[in-house]
């Protein structure tokens, strides 16, 4: 047997598990998702073609769902990256407690999401939550304020838990891409003359796109599939207008039983994540040369 044989030997397992535990799954929800498939008919299928999808798009729930994730996603991100390109740049100089500093901007990305979305829930719970006992004490506020119980409260304490979660996550990337440049380029800006400011904008900045376009696209995505800090808050209400697409997906699939409409949400949810993907590596990704 030659060495290439081996080698594609070898890789059988790993491609057995991806194509078991990645592609099939994909395949067989699109699959059901042409079908009329409820638990409360057993293993009855009836194929229906495009009804699902025709449900989905003429349902208000969906657009609410839709509309809360798309500006979740974009508020989430643009703050997060924003935050983190700052945050990049204190942890990448040189001062006493640098080290300390690192490491208490990386705690909030190091708690399990779930347990950070309940710290929240208890910080501004409605008689308890130290968030309205320091706006009472401040004399900010005249009596508690019911955060979750309102639409608009409650997406901002969803906001702010996420970016206060995820930012480090940001930082950290672009703390790598800070240290990877080279410092020669930095001292011979320097000997030309140019000061902090346009050694940023014309040498810092241009070499930090790749990495700040890569973390803006693992953020994309993963804020469009957001779910357990949303679980863990609000559980998507009240009156469902913090409930994400992933979230109405899994109660329409397995609260509901109804499998072939909960088939057609993921189906979408799968194919505007790859779209996003897709966009964003052909157009801005080959801005920046990468």
């Amino acid at each position: 047997m030659s060495r290439r044989q081996m080698g594609y030997l070898f890789l059988i397992p790993t491609m057995t598990i991806f194509f078991a535990f990645a592609i099939y799954p994909v395949f067989r929800t699109i699959y059901l998702s042409f079908f009329e498939y409820r638990l409360q008919f057993g293993n009855l299928k009836k194929f229906i073609g495009l009804t699902n999808y025709m449900k989905m798009f003429s349902s208000e729930r969906f657009y609410l769902s839709l509309r809360f994730t798309m500006l979740f996603t974009f508020l989430t991100v643009s703050i997060e990256v924003f935050l983190g390109l700052i945050f990049a740049q204190f942890m990448n100089k040189n001062y006493p407690g640098k080290s300390l500093l690192r490491v208490v901007v990386l705690i909030p990305w190091a708690i399990p999401t779930i347990v950070s979305g309940f710290i929240w829930r208890f910080m501004v719970d409605d008689i308890y939550g130290v968030v309205n006992g320091i706006l009472l004490s401040l004399g900010i506020i005249k009596e508690f304020i019911p955060w979750l119980s309102q639409t608009g409260s409650a997406t901002v304490v969803l906001l702010v838990a996420d970016i206060w979660k995820t930012t480090p996550y940001v930082s950290l990337l672009v703390l790598a891409g800070l240290q990877n440049i080279p410092r020669s380029f930095l001292e011979a800006a320097e000997i030309d003359g140019a000061n902090g400011l346009k050694t940023y904008l014309y040498i810092t900045f241009p070499l930090l796109k790749p990495v700040l376009a890569t973390a803006t696209l693992f953020r994309l995505i993963q804020s469009f599939k957001v779910y357990a800090i949303v679980v863990a808050l609000t559980n998507g209400g009240p009156a469902n207008t913090t409930e994400p697409l992933t979230l109405f997906t899994l109660r329409t699939y397995f609260d509901a039983g109804n499998y072939g409409y909960g088939a057609a949400l993921a189906s979408f949810t799968f194919i505007i994540t790859v779209v996003i993907a897709l966009l964003f590596l052909n157009i801005i990704l080959k801005k920046v040369d990468i």
